[in-house]
């Protein structure tokens, strides 16, 4: 048997031949082969079929299908469970081994076909699905250990997922943070973690490595009491590996505005020993609009800081570069230089071993801070300094202090070559 054909298991051959026939009614292309229970799982562990088809009769035992979906490389492969009549009890005991779809042997043909032909399509898709899976991993977007998104591109996954969960109106879509803490974190495996904690939510959600060795769950059709259920059962899994603590939110705004609400809440939940956190909308949106005032007003404090900047450099600049061009000639093979930024603003003169400095602290909203330093080889330095309100500081009063270093400067130049003539 070749990967991709219809696999039909039955003790029954002429249930068999039925089946079949029905099959080549909806594509003559397909190829189908028919088996008994006993040969099923040899033939099953040597290729992968598009379709199994069961056909179960009270003399043949359900658990087959909890053998099938024990084959690694058939966990996607859609089953029909094949009955004669309605037994719930095996029925739903189908569908808690496995099964993806059921009908009646004598559902008419068009219920038939109709079922065989959405489980095709559910194979195809799952193809699909598995080809982009890999594609991803090739790129690095999702892990290949894990099959979970990596750290790197949850971001902009997560963002995506947002975006269309909002667009859609899809409540109850539930947002967790999940952080794993130990006294024995270093020994931990960040991997089987991620492994452990993929294995138990829903197929369709989604999971992702996050910052700070944790990680991001999406939870479709949750809610709190799911997102809760979901929060329990990661906490008994890692019952005895370390701590879990869980915050979670529904997603009504987008993950850029959600994201660091759940990351910044965990360290209050741990100290606090709350190991499960959910966010109503109310609650969000008060945390929401309460960083946006944060938000602004440390913009506003931004902006004042450079409009105080830009009116300590135009006193700043025009007098230090005068002083620069005046003494440049007057002080001869003096190296004078200046620079003004936000943190200091220096005026700097040197020359025959003697180093002087004029330092202006960035004023900041109230005072104005100058430091004159004069150092030589053969004395201490001379240190000293003026404090001036910056509502009150003005070039004239800059040229003034300056002016003064500048004279300073001279006697020491003076002085120094009179020692140095005796």
């Amino acid at each position: 048997m070749k990967n991709g054909s219809i696999l039909i298991i039955s003790n029954n051959k002429d249930v068999s031949e039925k089946i079949s026939d029905k099959i080549k009614l909806l594509r003559e292309c397909d190829t189908v082969k028919s088996v008994s229970f006993l040969e099923a799982i040899s033939v099953l562990n040597s290729c992968i079929p598009a379709l199994i088809i069961l056909y179960w009769t009270k003399e043949d035992s359900v658990n087959i299908v909890k053998e099938i979906r024990a084959i690694k490389s058939l966990d996607k492969v859609p089953i029909i469970f094949v009955m004669d009549s309605l037994i719930e009890e095996i029925l739903f005991c189908a569908f808690d081994f496995g099964i993806d779809e059921f009908f009646y042997l004598d559902d008419p043909d068009s219920i038939i076909l109709m079922r065989i032909f959405l489980s095709l399509q559910k194979s195809i898709l799952y193809k699909k699905i598995d080809l982009n899976e890999e594609i991803m991993k090739t790129a690095g977007i999702i892990d290949k250990k894990t099959s979970i998104y990596s750290s790197e591109y949850s971001p902009v996954v997560f963002k995506y997922f947002f975006d269309k969960a909002i667009e859609e109106n899809l409540e109850d879509t539930v947002f967790l943070y999940v952080k794993p803490i130990s006294m024995n974190e270093r020994f931990l495996n960040y991997s089987k973690l991620g492994a452990l904690i993929k294995s138990i939510p829903r197929s369709d959600d989604i999971v992702a490595f996050a910052e700070n060795s944790g990680f991001y769950l999406i939870l479709y059709n949750a809610g709190r009491i799911g997102a809760k259920s979901v929060a329990n059962r990661i906490k008994k899994a890692f019952d005895g590996i370390c701590e879990v603590y869980v915050n979670s939110v529904e997603i009504t705004a987008p993950f850029e505005e959600l994201q660091p609400i759940l990351v910044s809440g965990i360290n209050e939940q741990i100290l606090a020993k709350n190991d499960f956190n959910f966010f109503y909308d109310s609650n969000i949106k008060e945390v929401i609009n309460l960083q946006n005032e944060e938000k602004k007003e440390e913009e506003t404090k931004k902006e004042d800081i450079k409009e105080i900047y830009r009116k300590f450099e135009k006193i700043v600049i025009p007098v230090f570069y005068h002083f620069q061009t005046v003494y440049s000639n007057t002080l001869s093979d003096a190296n004078i230089d200046f620079t003004v930024n936000e943190d200091q603003s220096y005026f700097s003169v040197n020359k025959n071993n003697i180093i002087s400095k004029l330092i202006i602290t960035f004023p900041m909203y109230s005072k104005v801070i100058i430091d004159t330093i004069h150092k030589s080889d053969s004395e201490n330095p001379a240190m000293q300094r003026f404090t001036f309100d910056f509502n009150e500081f003005n070039e004239e009063k800059l040229s003034s202090v300056l002016k003064d270093f500048i004279n300073e400067f001279s006697t020491r130049i003076s002085y120094n070559t009179i020692s140095e003539t005796k």
